[in-house]
This record gives C-alpha cells, structure tokens and sequence, in this order.
C-alpha cells in the first residue's frame, strides 16, 4: 500500500526522491498521453496508447513483425510501406513500422532509444492537431517493444482515410488532372498554412506527406507524419515557415526532376495560394 503522510507532516528526503524519480521515469516511458487513451503493458515490458474506443479490438499483436501481413493498398505511404489490417468492426487500420532516415538508416535502423517513444509522441501531438481542427489522420494506438535495454522499436496505428493518395501518386495517378491542378494546389497550400498558424513546424513536409482526397465540398488536404514535429508559441516564425517551404520544394525536385509533373510555374502558384491563405 502507498505510504500516506498525516496531514501538517513533511516527507522524509528519500521518501521525496523516490516519488519523484518514479514520476520522472514514468513521465520518460510514456510522455504526455491525451485524454482518452489508455496506456497498457504487458509481461515482457512492451507499451501500448490506444484508443479507449478502440480498445477491444487492438493489442499488441497488431504490433509484431508478420510474415503474412499484407501491404496496404492505399496510394500513400510515407517512408516505408504501410501494413494494413482489418479490424473486428470492419475498419482498416494502417500500421506503420518506424525506421531511421538518412545516415541512420544502415546503422541502426528500425531501432530506436529516444525517450519519450517517437510514436507515442507522435499520437499526442497529431491528436492535439485534431483537436484544433488541423486535418490530419486519426490515431488509433501507439506500441513500442523492448529488445535489449533502452533500445526499442515502435508502430503507429491510424485509420485508413478511404480514398486519399499522397501528392506525388496523386500527379503520377490522373488524380490532379481530374481535379484540376489550381484545385489541389490550393488545397495543399490551406493546409499547410493553417498548420504554420498553430505554430507547427513540420520536420519532414514532403509530397508523400500531403494527402489529397475528393469530399463532399472539394479537395481537402490532410498533412500526416507529425514524427519529430516542433511547436511554436503562437504562429510559426516566418524563417521557420520558408524553411518548411524549402524543404517541400526539395521534394518537389527529387521526385521530379524533370519537372514533368510540377513545372516552376506550379510551384510559384503554390507559394501564392500559401501566402493568400
């Protein structure tokens, strides 16, 4: 049973430094987790946020590596493929594997041992986008194994959004040319705008980032991938915002070199749509 101090009485130092070390190493493990969500562990230390409503229907065998598991056929995928898998009450749910970019890559790849969890940040900080009416992907559950030591490796469990293709398939796929190239950049730009205005700065804004869907009043652009995200007090600044901007256009040019899908004229309209937004 927890000790209980009588009322007027001071806590011993050690009994003060125990209580703080627990809350400090919980406050690691988890970091900040939203309202309604529930945080499970089981026997061999792995931990899973997910979803209070969606409780019943994931664990953590949604969690672990599946040699019959199959890829999602959706057109956006972000880095690395996403697996899919139908839940009990007939929605699809994507499950996305964290792996390492850049140099990191071929060294430690997808294991991790930045604490809070990449993921479980992840799920608050696209939760707290939601909540202020950013369009975005519904966060389902978050789960990080433990392997050897602080090392881990981690998922991200969304709900499949029906029907949208990141920006590049959405070129590559007939999409933008069946709604209008105008109509999609402007959506993109919105999107993006209303992002920087809550004071986010996204740490990897990519066209495989940007989803683009055709709803009920027109195109609407999702922004996913909040991994690694910084907040800002107050709109985003505006270096930190052309830097945003700089690294979409670094994409642009990757994926398209020969600016067969997104000439320069393309991106200046962009760049206006952004700035009238």
């Amino acid at each position: 049973m927890k000790p209980q101090l009588e009322r007027g009485k001071v806590a011993a130092p050690g009994m003060r430094r125990t209580s703080d070390h627990g809350m400090w190493i919980e406050k690691l493990a988890w970091g900040a987790i939203p309202d309604g969500f529930k945080r499970i562990v089981d026997a061999r230390g792995c931990r899973l946020v997910v979803r209070q409503d969606q409780a019943a229907h994931i664990d953590f065998s949604i969690c672990r590596d599946d040699p019959n598991a199959v890829a999602d056929a959706s057109r956006y995928q972000g880095r690395g493929v996403l697996q899919s898998v139908k839940l009990a009450h007939g929605e699809t749910a994507l499950i996305r594997l964290y792996r390492h970019g850049g140099f990191f890559r071929g060294v430690t790849g997808e294991t991790f041992f930045t604490w809070p969890p990449r993921p479980f940040r992840e799920l608050a900080i696209t939760e707290e986008l939601r909540r202020r009416g950013l369009r975005t992907v519904e966060v389902y559950a978050a789960c990080v194994s433990r392997p050897v030591g602080p090392f881990y490796r981690g998922w991200l469990i969304t709900k499949q959004l029906v029907g949208a293709e990141d920006l590049w398939s959405a070129f590559q796929s007939g999409m933008i040319q069946r709604v209008g190239l105008e109509v999609a950049l402007r959506a993109v730009a919105e999107s993006i705008r209303a992002m920087h205005r809550e004071g986010i700065y996204h740490a990897d804004l990519n066209l495989k980032n940007l989803l683009l869907r055709v709803e009920e009043h027109g195109v609407a652009c999702y922004v996913i991938d909040y991994d690694k995200a910084r907040f800002f007090l107050g709109r985003l600044p505006d270096a930190m915002a052309n830097r945003n901007l700089t690294r979409l256009g670094r994409s642009v040019g990757r994926l398209d070199p020969e600016q067969k899908f997104f000439p320069p004229v393309a991106w200046r309209e962009f760049v206006s749509f952004y700035h009238a937004a």
